[in-house]
Formats: structure tokens, C-alpha cells, sequence
């Protein structure tokens, strides 16, 4: 199961989450999410709980191959 949850580099930068715990953002681990069932993610690029793609945004669901991924690294934002 631990294999399936995304490092920071592989999800889109556009992907936010918060959960009972806080923001997770910033620091070693940015996207270490503690409590997968109570977290809340949302796409800054849409502003909702739906990306551009109209597919659902989640840490699992915002990767590489989704037609409005963009990578961690990229200076456009």
C-alpha cells in the first residue's frame, strides 16, 4: 500500500490539500499525508475539487498522464 502513495515530485503543482492535522505544504515531505481518509484536496488551476480535465483531484488522481499536469518543477504558474 505505501507504494501507491505519491512522493511530491510526481503530483501536479497545482494540487492543495488540508486535513485535521494542517496544511500540507512545505517543509522535507510536503505531500506526507497522515490521514488519506480525512484529507481535503483541492486545484488551485480550477478552484475546486474537480481539475480542468473535469476528472476529481486527489494526490493519487493529479499525476503524470492527466491532460492538465503540470510538473512540481515548472516556473509557469
Amino acid at each position: 500500500m505505501e507504494e501507491n502513495k505519491p512522493n511530491n515530485l510526481s503530483m501536479c503543482k497545482f494540487l492543495r490539500a488540508r486535513n485535521p492535522y494542517g496544511m500540507m505544504e512545505g517543509g522535507d515531505h510536503p505531500w506526507f499525508l497522515l490521514d488519506d481518509a480525512n484529507t481535503i484536496c483541492w486545484c488551485i488551476s480550477s478552484s475546486g475539487a474537480v481539475g480542468p480535465d473535469n476528472g476529481l483531484v486527489s494526490p493519487t488522481n493529479c499525476r503524470e498522464g492527466r491532460s492538465c499536469f503540470v510538473p512540481q518543477d515548472a516556473d509557469d504558474l
